[in-house]
């Protein structure tokens, strides 16, 4: 899910610059609701025993789709995904896949594109919800659905106080929020061979070297999030694919130390350099490779591709595919 864990806290960092002591208050009790919002649909999620969450965007009390209803589900889903003990569906996936299946509603009329739907993008649960505004705040209700028989399995309830974030966003109902409180700015696109960007981290290829039967690519991790992470992959399950359809895999003795074996940890905002060591299965006069990642932290499963990677990158760098 395409989650953007910096929204809030950038928000409350903001706050926090001004030194207005009554605002920085009301920016911690938004926060401590979301929080604890998001435990409860977690609770809920684990008594139904679903372990991948797909958050849909929220609607309004009409049954409208708003942009708070958009921001309202990454926020929730930001903090189950902090908190984890789930995983959470990039919501880019979760749009793109239920498009890609015309599901247009998560209901009973749907049911066979629904479960086909959960069944590509792997999820156990879809999350839909709804908020009313009321004196006190967002009244919000997520409904837990399950795909296999378009059921509620499970339910939420709280109320978000309108400070922080949503206290910009309701000035001008039905409007996104200020650029300085939507969170950070997407980054230009950064140098090298290719790369992939997601809410925890940003992986680059810078360089990529073959010798004999092996390709080494050697990449820099930079942790986005605002806690420590630790980024680990499959050893087996990341491979190179080339320009003729053959898997280059790594092996165990010259990755013993590597990103698949031992992994990174990252304090927030710091990067670091990996080296992934693959070897080709037969001769090959292959020039051009797609990375195939899949994870183990700090999103179990996720998975991601880079393509278009060259000896020679020419004018046009790789980019990633979800």
């Amino acid at each position: 899910m395409g989650i953007s864990v910096g929204t809030s806290v950038l928000a409350f960092t903001l706050l926090l610059s001004l030194g207005l002591p009554g605002v920085t208050r009301a920016a911690d009790k938004y926060e401590e609701s979301l929080k604890q919002l998001a435990e409860s649909v977690t609770a809920e999620a684990l008594k139904a025993k679903k372990q991948r969450l797909a958050f849909l965007g929220f609607t309004d009390a009409k049954g409208q789709a708003t942009p708070i209803g958009e921001f309202l589900a990454e926020e929730v889903g930001t903090q189950v995904l902090v908190a984890g003990e789930l995983n959470v569906v990039e919501r880019r996936l979760v749009q793109s896949t239920l498009k890609k299946f015309h599901v247009a509603q998560v209901d009973s009329a749907h049911a066979k594109a629904v479960r086909r739907a959960a069944k590509a993008m792997r999820a156990d649960v879809f999350l839909s919800g709804s908020y009313l505004e009321t004196s006190d705040g967002l009244l919000v209700t997520i409904k837990l659905v399950s795909p296999s028989n378009v059921h509620v399995v499970g339910a939420a309830r709280g109320t978000l106080p309108k400070a922080g974030p949503l206290a910009e966003m309701l000035k001008e109902p039905g409007k996104p929020a200020p650029a300085a409180l939507e969170g950070p700015k997407e980054a230009p696109t950064p140098t090298g061979l290719g790369f992939h960007r997601n809410e925890s981290y940003e992986l680059i290829v810078q360089s990529l070297q073959r010798t004999d039967r092996h390709v080494k690519l050697d990449v820099t991790i930079e942790n986005r999030s605002p806690r420590d992470l630790k980024i680990l992959c499959l050893l087996q399950e990341t491979l190179l694919k080339d320009d003729h359809g053959a898997a280059w895999v790594q092996g165990i003795e010259e990755n013993r130390d590597g990103l698949c074996t031992r992994g990174l940890e990252l304090a927030p905002r710091e990067k670091a350099r990996a080296v992934l060591t693959f070897t080709a299965p037969a001769e090959s006069s292959a020039f051009e490779w797609t990375l195939h990642y899949r994870e183990k932290s700090p999103r179990r499963d996720a998975t991601f591709a880079i393509d278009r990677l060259r000896l020679d990158p020419g004018p046009a760098a790789g980019a990633a595919t979800p």
